[in-house]
C-alpha cells in the first residue's frame, strides 16, 4: 500500500477544492433564476426582508459546495487504485450493478430511497413547507405571522407522513434482518489478499484458515443470540 505524499495531499485538496468551486456555480445558476421567479411572481416573498432572502441563497448555495467538493474528493481517491485495489473494485461495483439489475422497481425504489433518507427527507421538508404556505396564503383574513405558523404546521405534519412512508420503503423494522450482535463488518482486505499473485501456497492456506475461523465465529453468536418470543397473559 502506498503511503500518501505531500503531492497526493495537495492534489485531493485541488481536487476537493475545484468540486467545491463547480459546486458554488451550481448554487449561484440554481438560486438566481429561483429569485427572479420567486421575486417577481410571488408577492409573499417580495415582501420578505433581505437577511431572510439572503438565508435562502445560503440553503441553496451551501449544500452544492459541500456536496460537489466531496464526490470531486471520493473520484480522486478512486483515481489512484492501481493493480489489485482496482481489480477489487471494479469487482464490487459489478456485484452491486448485478444486485441491482436483480431487483424490482419497488425494490429499487426503496434501496433508492434508503441510500438518500436524509436527502429526501430535507427536500420533503422544504417541499412541504412550499406547498403548505402556498394553500395557506390564500387566507386573506390572517396575518403573515399567523400564515408562517399554519403553514409550518402543515408542512410538519406532511413531513411525518413522507417519514412513514419512507420507513414503509426502507423496511422500518432492521432487526428482523439483520443479527445486532454481528456487525457488517468489511472484508476487502481478504478479496484483495486472495487475489495477490505474489502469495505462496502456505500464505493462501493461512488466510483461508482465518476466513474459515471468521465465519465459524459468526455462525456461533447466530446460534448464542436468544430469540425473543412474545407470551399471552
Amino acid at each position: 500500500m502506498k503511503l500518501a505524499t505531500a503531492e497526493d495531499i495537495r492534489a485531493y485538496n485541488d481536487a476537493t477544492i475545484n468540486g467545491g468551486v463547480r459546486g458554488l456555480f451550481y448554487g449561484i445558476g440554481l438560486s438566481l433564476p429561483t429569485y427572479y421567479i420567486l421575486n417577481s411572481r410571488v408577492p409573499a416573498y417580495r415582501n420578505l426582508p433581505s437577511p431572510a432572502k439572503a438565508f435562502g441563497f445560503v440553503m441553496l448555495i451551501v449544500p452544492c459546495i459541500s456536496i460537489t467538493a466531496e464526490k470531486s474528493g471520493e473520484a480522486f481517491t478512486r483515481s489512484q487504485y492501481g493493480g489489485v485495489a482496482k481489480r477489487e473494485m471494479d469487482r464490487e461495483a459489478l456485484i452491486e450493478h448485478e444486485r441491482w439489475e436483480g431487483l424490482s422497481s419497488v425494490q429499487k425504489l426503496g434501496d433508492w430511497a434508503g441510500r438518500h433518507k436524509y436527502g429526501l427527507v430535507g427536500a420533503s421538508w422544504v417541499g412541504s413547507l412550499g406547498v403548505a404556505w402556498a394553500l395557506v396564503n390564500r387566507n386573506k383574513h390572517q396575518t403573515t405571522s399567523q400564515k408562517v405558523v399554519q403553514a409550518r404546521m402543515w408542512a410538519q405534519g406532511l413531513t411525518v407522513g413522507l417519514l412513514m412512508a419512507s420507513a414503509l420503503l426502507t423496511g422500518f423494522d432492521s432487526s428482523k434482518t439483520e443479527d445486532p450482535r454481528v456487525p457488517n463488518e468489511d472484508h476487502t482486505w481478504r478479496a484483495i489478499l486472495e487475489s495477490d499473485p505474489h502469495l505462496n501456497e502456505e500464505e493462501r492456506q493461512r488466510l483461508h484458515e482465518i476466513k474459515k475461523a471468521v465465519v465459524d465465529r459468526k455462525e456461533q453468536l447466530v446460534k448464542e443470540t436468544p430469540v425473543s418470543t412474545s407470551k399471552k397473559d
